[in-house]
């Protein structure tokens, strides 16, 4: 009895370690006069996962570490940095946000190994960013256009879905350049994966997103089943387990496009695999939720059909980029004749792309300002 009972006091001791084994130590601000920049070092019991990134609408650095638990730290204005905010945005993670006193940007960020004071250490180097008109003061700084990609499902060789003389690849394009017309008004900065009725393989399509450095990635698709009566738009983000047989289906048919032009997308997931408990992917997929919540909650206001379970997660190949919020959208059903006749038409088809504009100005809008706090 004894021994068991020292056993379970060992194991509980063992498991307290662990649980506290991942701590921020300390964090450190140092200041360099000669190139007006801040460094900011975080003493780590060991290294750990994190990211890392600048938000330039209400100056802020924000870091993100896969970490149990922080200790105190004494705070030392410095001449970037004007503030410290310190939380837990989910188990496991700690975020820690520097407010800056004016716009900066990442120069370096980098791990020094263990020294002889026992910790690793996180260094991020981030420097004031020069005005248009030579860093002078109450100048406005130029800012860079929100990025979009939009990728017209299908093409080529294969049509997607079709039904009464309309198939997927025309409507998904004709979409996709009407969708680019209405958002290049909004100011945004627009580019399609493809242009014309070309076949493009999925992780190509990834590929272009990446390539345009985009901050959204917005994929266009119309569905087909054998039930006739259902219609509707809905969206859907990655997950590795699908939410529903019918949803499971539409992964596995669309990610074996890639089939066609004997692409093994094999090589993909298991790319995809390694980065998945990474934090920019977990940023990633909860910024795609967030837009895809967005759109069902505009979607919705202005009178749409919506499926009944609107949102809706599956494994998609082509939304398997680690650092791009991406959505995949079906506009409708070409099984249903209604579906078909109101995505045919222009002017019909219009009034859904621009309530999608319209959740893209939410999301946009929500993500600059309400992204840390």
């Amino acid at each position: 009895m004894i021994k068991i009972i020292l056993i379970i006091i060992i194991c509980l001791n063992s498991f307290n370690l662990k649980a506290i084994d991942r701590v921020i130590e300390n964090i450190r601000i140092s200041d360099s006069k000669e190139n007006k920049a801040s460094r900011i070092v975080f003493d780590l019991s060991k290294k750990m996962p994190y990211s890392v990134f600048v938000l330039n609408n209400t100056p802020r650095l924000v870091v993100d570490i896969e970490a149990e638990k922080y200790k105190n730290y004494l705070f030392k204005e410095s001449r970037l940095i004007e503030n410290i905010r310190i939380r837990r945005t989910e188990k496991g993670v700690i975020r820690v946000v520097f407010d800056l006193k004016n716009s900066a940007y990442i120069d370096k960020n980098f791990y020094l190994n263990k020294t002889s004071n026992k910790f690793f250490r996180l260094v991020i180097d981030i420097k004031e960013t020069k005005s248009v008109f030579g860093n002078k003061k109450n100048k406005k700084i130029k800012k860079r256009k929100f990025i979009i990609t939009l990728d017209a499902g299908h093409g080529g060789i294969d049509p997607g879905a079709s039904n009464l003389g309309k198939k997927e690849k025309d409507i998904t394009l004709k979409a996709a350049k009407e969708l680019k017309e209405i958002l290049k008004n909004k100011n945004y900065k627009v580019y399609l994966t493809r242009s014309t009725d070309q076949f493009i393989s999925l992780s190509k399509r990834r590929k272009i997103a990446k390539k345009n450095k985009s901050d959204l990635f917005i994929s266009l698709h119309v569905d087909s089943l054998k039930k006739k009566s259902t219609r509707g738009t809905s969206v859907y983000t990655l997950s590795d387990k699908a939410s529903d047989r019918i949803t499971a289906r539409l992964a596995e048919r669309e990610n074996k496009v890639d089939m066609i032009a004997g692409v093994n997308l094999e090589d993909v997931d298991n790319e995809v695999a390694s980065i998945l408990l990474d934090l920019t992917r977990r940023d990633t997929k909860n910024s795609s939720s967030f837009f895809a919540e967005a759109y069902i909650k505009r979607v919705r206001e202005n009178g749409h059909r919506l499926l009944r379970r609107p949102h809706r997660h599956a494994g998609f190949a082509v939304l398997k980029s680690p650092d791009i919020p991406a959505v995949l959208i079906e506009l409708g059903f070409l099984s249903n004749t209604k579906d078909v006749r109101l995505l045919s038409n222009k002017k019909s088809r219009k009034r859904l792309l621009t309530s999608l504009a319209e959740a893209i100005d939410a999301y946009v809008k929500l993500k600059t300002k309400n992204l840390v706090f």
